[in-house]
């Protein structure tokens, strides 16, 4: 009942929304810059929270909570940043929402920081937001739609490091993470990027590369499968250490900071949401056989 109250209340705010953008898109904009300082506020002086969402744990996500990022992210980040000797950060966020993503909760010891989305909105706010939380802070946000071709020269115009001095990328853009994990020049130190758990252990596949690749909300079509990413990242000297419970991202790290950590391996420590049934994956499964992917060569 909670639940469909607040999914109604939320469908009619956007809907009132949606109108006042139309009569007065100044307006508009002042109305949600004000609601989302409250909202972000509110989040980052959040406590942090522990849920796991599947089983088939493994050491590291004992570490995991959540605060500011979408799932248990933060509570990785923090131990993989430990275990590497990594204090203070130069980062790069590839596809965050303004109030929640996996950079959120670093902040406070940054460096240098980059981040980049496609959104507009997202961007405007979460630059505004920055200025006032964090004014004294070097992090860059800009709006701008990344691809294979163009995702190194974004970087480097817009963040002073050299190729091996970023400490921790994500990238989250709902299609072709493969793709620009596989033309990224720069060497971070951690990476943590999205997969598809619904394609499962054995699949090997992304969805075919294209610059207009859009995500439909609530498709499983999407992405890239986890032993996909896994293969390639060991072709660039990068190491599975975590697979988060939600079973949305994955973490690698570079072949110099392996030896502080056990290597997952893609299939033996493969991670099922545990609010899918068995007859949901399989429907899943069988619905994206038919769709058009790119599937790899196996190793």
């Amino acid at each position: 009942m909670g639940l469909k109250l607040s999914r109604k209340l939320r469908s009619y705010k956007n809907l009132v929304l949606k109108k006042i953008y139309h009569v007065s898109p100044k307006f508009y904009k002042k109305l949600v810059f004000i609601g989302s300082i409250f909202k972000f506020y509110f989040k980052i002086k959040k406590r942090k929270k522990i849920k796991f969402f599947s089983e088939n744990l493994d050491k590291i996500n004992k570490y995991e909570y959540k605060k500011t990022s979408q799932n248990n992210e933060d509570g990785l980040i923090e131990y993989i940043f430990h275990k590497s000797n990594i204090n203070e950060v130069n980062f790069v966020e590839i596809g965050f929402d303004y109030y929640e993503n996996n950079s959120l909760n670093l902040f406070n010891k940054t460096n240098n920081g980059l981040l980049i989305d496609g959104s507009e909105e997202k961007t405007f706010i979460l630059e505004k937001l920055i200025k006032i939380f964090y004014r004294k802070k070097n992090i860059k946000v800009i709006n701008f739609f990344v691809n294979k071709d163009n995702i190194n020269s974004i970087i480097s115009k817009n963040l002073n490091l050299g190729k091996d001095e970023i400490d921790f990328m994500s990238i989250d853009v709902d299609g072709n993470d493969y793709y620009l994990f596989e033309n990224l020049d720069y060497r971070p130190k951690v990476l943590c990027i999205e997969y598809n758990f619904w394609y499962g252990e054995e699949a090997n596949c992304s969805t075919p590369y294209s610059e207009n690749f859009k995500w439909e909300k609530g498709s499983v079509y999407f992405g890239s499968s986890l032993l996909a990413l896994y293969n390639l990242a060991l072709e660039k000297d990068y190491y599975l250490v975590a697979i988060d419970t939600a079973c949305v991202n994955a973490f690698f790290v570079r072949g110099d900071l392996k030896k502080n950590f056990e290597i997952l391996d893609p299939k033996i420590n493969f991670k099922i949401p545990s609010k899918y049934n068995e007859s949901e994956i399989k429907s899943a499964r069988e619905y994206l056989s038919k769709k058009n992917l790119n599937h790899f060569k196996d190793k």
